[in-house]
């Protein structure tokens, strides 16, 4: 053992913890959310978020109303979560197998520190818009009186300041959690060529992927669909890929204001959605066969199915853990005076097992038909070549 793997380890959590926190700054500054509260407050938030922390709410409205705002909101900023995975992977990988153990434990414990400090600063207060206030016990009143329940929203709200935190428990749990996959990813790089060289096949097109769809959400959108897609875009891409794989998104709605929801969201469907979900699988299977396929023996066809049992579990474990770090939900309770009502209890979710399914299909397909394809165009360029 080294004592410069001892020391690189830290290194290396240190700049995945800097490039999380520079995401979510950049994602927040986009969004305009420095405006409402402290950047540095939100950003540590955002940042304990990625690892798997649920942020706690609460306010209280200005005017002396005696009414209180409470909830929770557990979504993870993908966007974030993958930034920190490739600069910690990267740098861990750097010099290889040797003291890849060491750094890898090293780093693991560091950023697990790291998080927990940042989720302890992770606890500030925002301002929020003007009517927020009155829109939601406002609301609470409007779909109480179908409910028989009586809450009314008495008074003028103007404004309303949120209070936030991080909880400092499940994100250090996520964060040992989230290095240690890392590192064990790492360890599967190093000590199988093929998932080297499928992990670095599938680099350079996911960068690239992302920087284009954060470019296009600006064009289209502005500065905060940018943002939002720097933030979560891994989250929506994921998810709209499921949906055009067959696997269903279910939400469930329960409190007082969940009758204004009845109804009122359901998950994209069409072709569209199916062709697309397709040329993005097939176009991973075409990358990975460019960059793997150039030495193996046998045939077209055992090289396709070679590629197809390979890539399989990777996109099936690769669907189902994306479907657990995907999930969302939201609760929100109003207290009057002594009173406290769950106003509003909303979970988004997908079954892991469809996507496990779906990913076993499609990854072997993928893998198939982009190794056939590739196979294809490397022959007709050599008959080109050859005359």
């Amino acid at each position: 053992m080294a004592a410069r793997d001892v020391y690189e380890g830290p290194a290396a959590a240190a700049a995945a913890l800097l490039a999380m926190a520079g995401t979510a700054a950049a994602g927040l500054l986009l969004l305009n959310g420095g405006r409402g509260g402290g950047l540095d407050r939100l950003t540590a938030g955002v940042v304990a978020m990625a690892a798997g922390g649920p942020a706690d709410i609460g306010a209280a409205p200005a005017g002396g109303l005696p009414i209180g705002v409470q909830g929770q909101i557990q979504v993870m900023p993908l966007g974030v979560s993958l930034v920190g995975a490739l600069v910690l992977g990267a740098l861990l990988l750097r010099r290889g197998r040797s003291g890849l153990l060491v750094r890898g434990s090293s780093a693991a414990v560091a950023f697990t520190a790291g998080l927990c400090a940042v989720a302890v600063a992770a606890r500030g207060s925002v301002t929020l818009p003007s009517g927020s206030a009155r829109a939601v016990v406002g609301g609470a009143g409007a779909c109480s009186a179908g409910a028989s329940t009586p809450l009314r929203a008495v008074g003028s709200v103007d404004t309303l300041q949120a209070g936030f935190s991080v909880a400092v428990g499940p994100a250090t749990v996520g964060a040992a959690g989230w290095a240690l996959a890392v590192v064990g990813l790492c360890w599967l790089a190093a000590r199988f060529p093929a998932v080297a060289d499928t992990l670095r096949a599938a680099r350079w097109p996911v960068c690239g992927t992302a920087a284009v769809c954060v470019l296009a959400a600006w064009a289209l959108g502005g500065p905060a669909a940018a943002g939002g897609a720097l933030l979560a875009l891994p989250l929506a891409a994921g998810g709209a890929l499921l949906l055009g794989l067959g696997v269903p998104w279910a939400m469930h709605a329960d409190g007082v204001l969940s009758c204004a929801l009845d109804g009122g969201w359901s998950p994209p469907e069409g072709v569209a959605l199916t062709v697309l979900s397709g040329v993005a699988l097939l176009a991973c299977g075409v990358t990975v066969a460019a960059h793997t396929g150039r030495d193996r023996a046998g045939g077209p066809l055992r090289r396709a199915a070679g590629l197809a049992v390979r890539l399989a579990p990777m996109m099936a474990a690769v669907l189902a853990l994306l479907t657990l770090l995907s999930r969302i939900s939201v609760e929100l309770g109003v207290r009057v005076v002594v009173i406290a009502v769950p106003v509003l209890d909303v979970r988004l979710t997908a079954n892991p097992w469809e996507a496990l399914v779906a990913g076993l299909g499609a990854g072997a397909a993928a893998g198939f038909a982009g190794s056939l394809l590739v196979d294809a165009v490397r022959r007709r360029t050599s008959v080109g070549r050859r005359p």
